[in-house]
């Protein structure tokens, strides 16, 4: 019981890692878009624009991503089980990929528009791959010594 309320706290942990990156990568893409159209945003906006974001848009991104990554996770585990080798690879690339198809899914969903303003296009879209990569690396991190090693166990 307690391996999996470790597994669990780890993946909240990845889910909240991924939601601040997220959120903060896309608000900061879409101030740079703005940017280039001549406004002058200052550090200070920058970051009040920016917890404003994660405060308001990641509580719902965030639903959206804990899910994503819980599939992921549990994709991950299950090739994992079959290769046992590159775990942080392997969840970090769950991880992206998860934010991949959660960005398209919601496209879907929401009538062919993305609603995540900062990953309509492939820079931004990369952002918030990054964004659930380095979650699925904090997630293997976590969970790093909960994994039974059989050839140990003898």
């Amino acid at each position: 019981m307690l391996k999996f309320l470790k597994r669990v706290g780890a993946w909240l942990a990845a889910v909240f890692v991924t939601v601040i990156l997220a959120v903060a990568l896309q608000t900061q893409n879409i101030i740079s878009r703005l940017g280039n159209l001549g406004a002058d945003i200052g550090f200070g906006e920058r970051l009040s624009m920016t917890t404003y974001d994660i405060s308001h848009l990641g509580t719902l991104y965030g639903i959206f991503i804990t899910l994503a990554l819980g599939f992921a996770f549990l994709a991950g585990g299950l090739l994992y089980r079959g290769v046992k080798f590159g775990r942080p690879l392997i969840y970090s690339v769950a991880g992206g990929v998860a934010m991949l198809v959660l960005l398209f899914a919601m496209k879907e969903a929401f009538f062919d528009v993305h609603i995540i303003a900062g990953a309509r296009d492939a820079l931004g879209i990369s952002l918030q791959i990054l964004a659930g990569a380095l979650g699925g690396w904090v997630f293997a991190y976590l969970t790093r010594n909960l994994t039974v090693n059989k050839k140990a166990a003898h």
